[in-house]
């Protein structure tokens, strides 16, 4: 479920996407991943990331708060890690601020762990 926040909003059971403003002091868009993290919602994720930063070429870029997933698995940890390198590619700036216990171990059972590009505070 993608939610902008004063915007309206997509249903999606077990899975939300929601959009804060650029916070102070930081030139970038935070998305907050809630809930279950599938290659659907992957592929939701990476939609909604080229939405948002569209024509913009990687100016601000794009914080993924992973800190409310309740589910990841290691093919979608591949992929999120997948779609920050190929969003680096075309000059789009995705960095992950936070991630659950669950998403910490889906990295480091898949060997991504020290490949992430976090964000720093």
């Amino acid at each position: 479920m993608l939610i902008q926040e004063g915007a309206g909003m997509v249903r999606k059971p077990h899975f939300e996407l929601v959009v804060r403003d650029v916070k102070a002091g930081e030139d970038a868009v935070w998305v907050s991943v809630i809930g279950e993290v599938g290659l659907a919602e992957v592929q939701l994720l990476t939609e909604a990331i080229a939405e948002l930063t569209h024509g913009e070429s990687g100016a601000g870029g794009v914080v993924l708060d992973l800190a409310d997933v309740s589910y990841c698995g290691g093919d979608s940890a591949f992929a999120l890690a997948g779609m920050c390198s190929g969003m680096k590619a075309v000059g789009i700036r995705v960095t992950i601020a936070d991630m659950s216990p669950v998403a910490r171990l889906a990295f480091a059972g898949a060997g991504l762990d020290q490949q992430l590009p976090l964000h720093e505070r």
